[in-house]
């Protein structure tokens, strides 16, 4: 589902959360409920993830992003894991 899809993106940017689908099924449908005025101001939402976005990477990856991803050098992982 494309709404799930982009809640999972959208949590990992804003929060940095790596939910699986199914968890991000939890902020697609609160983002839904409070688009229609559901929630008022004041109330308190707690969403839970029990699962990890790991288990799904060849769902999750979007197409086009991986398409115009280029790879990193061998001085640039060096940097990342130790002086170079």
């Amino acid at each position: 589902d494309e709404e799930i899809m982009d809640a999972v993106h959208r949590w990992a940017q804003v929060e940095g959360i790596f939910a699986a689908p199914e968890g991000a099924a939890a902020l697609a449908a609160y983002r839904k409920l409070r688009g229609n005025g559901f929630f008022s101001s004041g109330d308190r939402v707690v969403l839970f993830n029990t699962g990890t976005g790991l288990k799904y990477l060849d769902t999750i990856e979007d197409e086009k992003e991986v398409a115009h991803r280029k790879l990193p050098t061998s001085r640039q992982i060096a940097g990342i894991i130790g002086p170079y």
